[in-house]
């Protein structure tokens, strides 16, 4: 006999499943950051996970670090125009709301421990 989780048959990518998400980053992630913003995420990571991230942003940006290592590159990635994202944007309004919930988030805490900046 097969037992589903009734949680588990809520659809992909609908509202539930994004809040679903939102409970699970808040639940079981001491820091959730970005690549794209690397000084804020090293910086919450010392703080908030110094155990394992203590002096992390000293290493990044040390001689021989990440900061200097050449980027990798894509050479066979199609370019991809503007007009094309634009259409494809509206079909990811529920991937846009988590990402911005997660990047709220991680400067939420970023303020948190620099109290003496302002937005």
């Amino acid at each position: 006999m097969l037992i589903v989780n009734a949680i588990s048959l809520r659809p992909f990518n609908t509202p539930g499943a994004i809040q679903r998400a939102k409970q699970n980053v808040e639940r079981d992630f001491a820091v959730v950051g970005s690549w794209e913003d690397v000084n804020v995420t090293l910086a919450v990571l010392e703080h908030y996970i110094p155990r394992f991230f203590r002096g992390v942003t000293d290493l990044y940006y040390e001689p021989k670090g990440l900061a200097y290592l050449p980027r990798n590159t894509n050479h066979w990635k199609p370019h991809i125009s503007e007009k094309i994202k634009n259409m494809m944007r509206p079909n990811f309004t529920q991937e846009y709301d988590f990402y911005y919930f997660c990047k709220q988030r991680l400067y939420r805490q970023y303020f948190a421990i620099n109290h003496h900046l302002e937005l």
